[in-house]
């Protein structure tokens, strides 16, 4: 963890995956940027060691919003963190969204291409009105506080709700995309774990090529998925 790029990668002990989303560029036409130390992301930071948690408050943190479904949490519960509200906003209340769980509803998941993640963030989409709501209203406020935003990877759920906030405020395809790969970098400490529980799943029957496919964040998977947000919603806004 401590070779990961910063900004925008800021090191939590225990915690993978923890990123500042500020900091984009906007079009060229533009001189802004998206407002650093505002929206972080990360996976499930609830085994963040006693050093972790006091980066996390030295952050400005004043509310960390967890998008896990409640089987998710029964297996991994919130650490508490002084002065730090936690507001329980699940994509998929009941049913159990995490990385091991995603090949039994999605096998195309992890086919070579786009396909999958497309057809699984479409999914995300259509369920995340009330937890996405949470957030939004948060930011609309005229003054937010710094917050955080997981799952349990800090993937799909989290990546989409990130991809719609960057393009709600007109940063690029090109550079939403480039945020969403950096998951690769942020998750590369577990990833063989990752890949060696989906390999046990019988769903994905030893498929190992789609295995490593399903726990990547290629760009060109959300690419197609801000494609398909424009010709199923109108874009991010609609």
């Amino acid at each position: 963890m401590a070779s990961l790029p910063s900004p925008p990668f800021v090191l939590i002990d225990g915690v993978h995956n923890y990123r500042d989303i500020g900091g984009h560029g906007l079009p060229p036409s533009s001189t802004s940027s998206v407002r650093r130390s505002l929206v972080f992301r990360s996976a499930d930071p609830n085994r963040a060691s006693t050093a972790g948690v006091a980066t996390l408050r030295a952050l400005g943190l004043t509310v960390i919003y967890d998008l896990r479904s409640a089987p998710e949490l029964a297996k991994a519960a919130p650490v508490a963190i002084d002065g730090v509200a936690r507001v329980w906003a699940p994509v998929f209340e009941e049913h159990d969204y995490a990385p091991e769980r995603i090949a039994v509803r999605f096998r195309q998941y992890a086919s070579s291409g786009p396909d999958g993640f497309v057809h699984a963030y479409a999914d995300i989409l259509a369920s995340a009105g009330p937890s996405y709501r949470t957030v939004l209203l948060h930011l609309a406020q005229p003054c937010p506080t710094p917050c955080l935003i997981h799952c349990t990877a800090g993937k799909d759920r989290t990546g989409v709700l990130v991809a719609l906030l960057l393009s709600l405020v007109g940063v690029p395809d090109d550079a939403v995309a480039d945020e969403y790969a950096l998951t690769d970098v942020g998750l590369a400490e577990v990833k063989p774990a990752f890949i060696e529980r989906l390999l046990e799943n019988p769903a994905l029957e030893g498929d190992e090529e789609g295995v490593r496919n399903m726990v990547g964040a290629k760009s060109g998977n959300m690419l197609a998925t801000l494609e398909m947000l424009r010709e199923r919603y109108g874009g991010a806004e609609g």
